[in-house]
């Protein structure tokens, strides 16, 4: 048999038995890092649905709902929506919503409202944000700003805009991204309140847009 055929021989089956080894991999570890990333979401939305009347982003809070909430996500207008209930009760909603008018893109934001449409939570999942300056975004004293209001009489600006808002210093834009977020959730529950309080939980597995 010619060497290069024996080359092709031992080539085909190096190449087989890695496939098959890391199918077998694969399907050993899908599970834990499902769970894995459950249990990553049920903690985030955990932080931005706190038990207090008065809630602030640098406390820690045992959440008040007794379901789960990523199996009681809905779809509304592509964005996720996770709700919390105490009972059958809808008691606070996680908006998995984006700043997208940052100064690096955008970033990736879970805003938390109660069952009167009170912000009592943000928090930020993923950004790009320049290190010391737009990262504040993620510092939980700026976010206090946000919590609490009622987004009746609030305006979502900073000061620098008219609003009641401390924009960070050097990273105007970063801080204008975040408060547009909120605003998003905001302006979602309002004119899609009934939908979102009465659509039907997506299937296990299914993602809304993948998003």
């Amino acid at each position: 048999m010619p060497e290069t055929i024996k080359m092709l021989i031992v080539l085909t089956g190096i190449s087989a038995f890695a496939g098959l080894s890391l199918a077998a991999f694969n399907d050993q570890t899908k599970d834990a890092i499902a769970a894995s990333e459950r249990e990553n979401t049920l903690r985030t939305v955990r932080k931005v649905l706190p038990t207090s009347d008065d809630p602030n982003p640098c406390q820690k809070y045992e959440p008040r709902f007794d379901n789960k909430p990523d199996e009681d996500m809905v779809c509304v207008d592509g964005v996720t929506i996770y709700r919390a209930r105490k009972g059958s009760e809808i008691v606070g909603l996680a908006f998995a919503t984006t700043g997208d008018r940052a100064y690096s893109g955008k970033f990736n934001l879970l805003v938390g409202l109660d069952s009167s449409g009170k912000v009592i939570g943000v928090e930020v999942l993923r950004h790009a944000e320049t290190p010391g300056l737009g990262s504040k975004i993620e510092d939980c004293k700026w976010r206090d700003q946000i919590i609490g209001n009622d987004p009746k009489t609030m305006v979502w600006k900073v000061r620098k805009d008219g609003g009641p808002i401390d924009q960070i210093t050097g990273a105007t834009i970063s801080s204008r991204a975040m408060l547009d977020g909120v605003q998003d959730a905001l302006t979602l529950i309002e004119q899609k309140k009934d939908a979102i309080m009465n659509a039907a939980p997506l299937p296990a597995g299914e993602v809304c847009n993948g998003k």
